[in-house]
């Protein structure tokens, strides 16, 4: 069975206020959550970068030469 989001948002509407708003909580809680954890995989993907010698680092200048005429 495939649950969609509008069968989803129907049986939430269903619940009392006060549920829902639990819900609410809960799933912005988990997207931040979700946020954190893609940051964090980011960054060490980063780190690992870094330790590899993949990456450039230093100033725009560094990267692009002079940008200034």
């Amino acid at each position: 069975m495939i649950t969609t989001v509008d069968s989803i948002l129907d049986e939430i509407s269903q619940l009392s206020i006060e549920d829902q708003e639990m819900v609410d909580e809960i799933v912005h809680k988990r997207i931040i959550e979700g946020k954190r954890e893609e940051i964090q995989t980011d960054y060490l993907a980063a780190l690992n970068d870094r330790k590899q010698g993949t990456i450039i680092s230093g100033s725009i200048d560094d990267l692009f030469g002079p940008t200034g005429s």
